[in-house]
């Protein structure tokens, strides 16, 4: 998305340029993430930050990630608990002591020790394994999400870094322009070419253009700081990002986007919780019966100074709790989140038909400013600013010239920056690099 170059366009006379490096391919997160990535610099010289960098910092310190896996981790519990077998059950049962007549002594009591087990039936402790791995596959898309939305964060923050820059550099210009307009205005007052008041509303506009190019510097740093939040930093260790905000990769081809719109982690998180409730639906059923508890101990027939052994078997009888309420809920809500996805993907394609469009016209309006129209108001200037010097423009003709190129700037900045912010929003939207 934002590439480094060589050069631009050559720097026409009051500009101020940031040198930056040729481009160099996009980022891929790798196979254990879901890949996205920009076109995007690899790592920059001291004191510059790359895009890649700012990804990679992010993806190893943020605290959002790091508290994630703690959720990983706790799925893979709960998955070894559904695994285990129900543990056995000792009974001790004590009969015919402590009551009336030969009852009242232990002289005829029964006493039983046993030990029971239940054998669960249909699959049951495999239908609890299977719904907690799908479970889990569930949050690992959610983890998937919430990287793409981090990834998406970053490049907006960098992007505003990058766009800020830009603001500074035409502040600068702004306070060189009024500063040669006030040298101006001085020698033609001292020659008495000019009124005095001039000067005074030359002073005023440096004034105001220092103010403004002060602003902007406050703005970056805490712009700064707040991509440097992402990884956890206290403060930002570098100075400035390295990007040109003027390159505009090709427009994407709008079929791709819309095939890999089918298979977003956004749209697969409902698939996912389609097949989780199938899931806890099918494990309803098998718990309707949950299994035979078998059991067998020995007893102590005080009476006839004998021991036995006994044996049981307990069949629940599902007669009126047959799980059916749980059933019926697992079923709604799988056919819900099927009717959600559908929903979602008509909101998704709509969004990215828009954001598409978008960027076409963006990259036509960038095109027109930075090629066509930006050189022909620097001309323009020069000329006006030749003819002030020589008494045949008024100051109010040179600052006019001069505020038309710097709002020109201001616009191919604006351009040019929600350009690269809708390719982001498209990135996240797709879940794919767009980038050639």
């Amino acid at each position: 998305m934002l590439c480094e170059h060589k050069a631009a366009r050559p720097p026409s006379e009051g500009e101020i340029h940031v040198a930056l490096d040729p481009p160099q391919s996009f980022l891929l997160l790798g196979s254990s993430l879901l890949v996205i990535g920009w076109s995007a610099i690899g790592y920059a010289s001291s004191g510059e930050l790359g895009l890649r960098e700012a990804f990679e910092r992010m993806l190893s310190s943020n605290a959002e990630l790091a508290a994630y896996r703690h959720v990983l981790k706790a799925q893979d519990g709960r998955i070894e608990q559904a695994g285990l077998r129900p543990n056995p059950e000792l009974t001790t049962e004590l009969e015919n002591a402590f009551g009336t007549g030969q009852t009242r002594t232990l002289d005829a009591a029964e006493l039983t020790i046993g030990l029971s087990q239940l054998i669960e039936l249909g699959g049951l402790r495999d239908k609890r394994i299977a719904a907690g791995r799908i479970e889990k596959d569930r949050l690992e898309i959610e983890g998937h999400v919430k990287r793409l939305d981090l990834i998406a964060e970053v490049a907006r923050r960098f992007l505003s870094i990058v766009r800020l820059q830009e603001e500074h550099q035409l502040t600068h210009l702004g306070v060189e322009l009024a500063r040669r307009t006030a040298d101006a205005v001085t020698r033609r007052v001292e020659a008495a070419k000019s009124p005095a008041a001039e000067l005074d509303r030359t002073v005023v506009a440096l004034e105001r253009a220092q103010i403004a190019d002060a602003h902007v510097e406050h703005l970056l740093v805490v712009a700064r700081y707040n991509l440097a939040a992402l990884w956890g930093a206290a403060e930002p260790d570098f100075g400035s990002v390295a990007a040109d905000l003027y390159q505009l990769p090709a427009v994407p081809d709008y079929q791709g986007l819309l095939a890999s719109l089918e298979d977003t982690p956004d749209l697969n998180r409902y698939l996912s919780e389609a097949r989780l409730h199938d899931s806890e639906a099918r494990l309803a059923l098998a718990s309707r019966n949950p299994g035979i508890r078998l059991g067998a101990g020995i007893r102590r027939l005080e009476e006839v100074n004998a021991n036995a052994m006994v044996f049981s078997v307990s069949v629940p009888l599902a007669v009126f709790n047959r799980n059916q309420g749980s059933i019926a809920e697992a079923e709604a809500l799988k056919a819900g989140a099927e009717e959600t996805r559908a929903a979602e993907f008509i909101k998704s394609r709509n969004q990215l038909f828009g954001d598409y469009r978008e960027l076409l016209d963006l990259r036509d309006q960038v095109t027109a400013l930075r090629d066509r129209a930006l050189p022909r108001m620097e001309s323009a200037l020069k000329n006006t600013e030749y003819a002030f010097e020589r008494g045949r423009y008024s100051y109010l003709e040179l600052t006019d010239a001069q505020q038309e190129l710097l709002d020109l700037r201001g616009t191919l900045i604006d351009a040019a920056a929600l350009y690269h912010l809708t390719r982001i929003e498209i990135e996240r939207l797709t879940g794919a690099a767009v980038s050639p």
